[in-house]
């Protein structure tokens, strides 16, 4: 299925791409709350040489670090030939690239997680002006779209999950899910969720979205799905250029 992206840079330009959901990454400044599997075992992954990893044995941990990457399982005990599945959190602490991250760890009946780990703030410019080098500015809000898109973001980017309520039009409910931030280049990605309230039809065009609720600062917009009948939710990913990145 096509999509179309709108560029306002030096005037509207029409391109493509195919969309899929996208994750997150956790950052070294605060404690991160997680949920990993109790059956499976779980990954992290660091941008650079993982350290060390550190646990507690006593609270059903086993793990071991290799490269950039670290694996996790929780211990399951056998109690008169009935397994036993860990469900007691536990903190975790990783270093990667010399940066330590706080992960408090929740066993949850799951399948294996895979979490990434941020780059340490002194690296992500050098991260994010490389990603982009010599990239001219259209094209580097294609490439942030289409990394949304896909859902694979470089560590390096900053991102949050707001999940705020913006009043654009009585046909819809349209939700704020994500920003990235790419800290360095001055771009910002918001994604967001558009939801049909009303019968019939309604039509999304990109200009729909050249609203200052959505954003002061557009440089790109690209819809998922242009036709939703009632009740049908789209996609809708706005780039923005700021001159200074926060």
């Amino acid at each position: 299925m096509n999509k179309t992206i709108l560029l306002l840079a030096a005037g509207a330009v029409l391109l493509s791409g195919s969309v899929v959901h996208a994750d997150s990454v956790i950052t070294a400044e605060v404690p991160a709350t997680v949920e990993l599997s109790n059956r499976d075992v779980n990954r992290i992954v660091c941008p650079g040489q993982m350290n060390d990893l550190i646990f507690s044995q006593e609270k059903g941990l086993t793990g071991h670090f290799a490269g950039n990457n670290a694996f996790i399982k929780f211990k399951i005990e056998d109690a008169g030939g009935e397994r036993i599945y860990a469900d007691t959190p536990s903190e975790l602490f990783v270093v990667c690239s010399d940066a330590v991250f706080t992960l408090l760890a929740t066993p949850r009946d799951i399948p294996s997680v895979t979490l990434r780990l941020a780059a340490p703030q002194g690296e992500t410019f050098k991260q994010n002006l490389a990603h982009y080098k010599n990239l001219p500015l259209e094209k580097q809000a294609l490439q942030l779209i289409r990394e949304a898109y896909t859902g694979n973001y470089p560590s390096s980017y900053r991102i949050s999950e707001p999940a705020t309520i913006v009043q654009l039009s009585p046909d819809l409910e349209l939700k704020l899910l994500q920003t990235v931030d790419v800290e360095g280049v001055g771009l910002r990605l918001k994604k967001y969720q558009a939801t049909a309230v009303v019968q019939g039809q309604v039509t999304l065009e990109e200009p729909l979205f050249l609203s200052p609720v959505v954003s002061d600062s557009i440089l790109a917009v690209a819809v998922e799905e242009h036709n939703l009948k009632q009740g049908e939710t789209s996609r809708i990913f706005v780039v923005e250029k700021k001159e200074t990145a926060k």
